[in-house]
């Protein structure tokens, strides 16, 4: 229906918002979960991505969201046993440049605002950091800051 239409496609940084669920203590999987509800219940389409190696971990619920085609695998590199920057953030911030998608994380992105210039806008305008109170997910009412658009505007074409 055109109320679908409007809203835009949730990009969720799985490992950020993972270890915010436990003030980054470990990585939770239900608070992925809890994230994929929050918007899915809003009837937005939620993508989430991890890198592969998240994977070796056999999580159920990961396993579960995986087959549904909510959470999308990244590569993993090593290189001597050292991984090196999570190729997930440019697949994160690619994918939501595409579809004109909010992403989900506390990380600001900083250094791949000068990879490619067209990852800006996403960077710029469409990042929206959550807030974990317990289970209680929150966000703030003007993600742009006083004099920007509301939360309800914010997650809309």
């Amino acid at each position: 229906g055109k109320h679908k239409e409007a809203l835009r496609e949730i990009v969720i940084d799985g490992c950020n918002v993972a270890m915010a669920h436990t003030n980054g203590r470990e990585f939770s999987e239900k608070g992925i979960k809890l994230m994929v509800d929050y918007f899915e219940s809003r009837g937005h389409i939620v993508k989430v991505f991890l890198p592969q190696h998240v994977r070796r971990r056999r999580y159920q619920l990961l396993e579960e969201m995986y087959t549904d085609g909510i959470v999308v695998f990244t590569p993993s590199r090593n290189i001597e046993g050292k991984r090196i920057t999570p190729y997930d953030d440019r697949f994160i911030l690619e994918y939501a440049t595409k579809c004109g998608g909010i992403v989900i994380s506390s990380d600001q992105y900083r250094d791949l605002y000068r990879e490619k210039p067209e990852w800006r806008d996403t960077i710029l305008n469409r990042l929206l950091t959550p807030t974990f109170v317990g289970d209680i997910i929150m966000f703030p009412e003007d993600p742009m800051g006083r004099g920007g658009p509301n939360l309800h505007t914010f997650l809309r074409h």
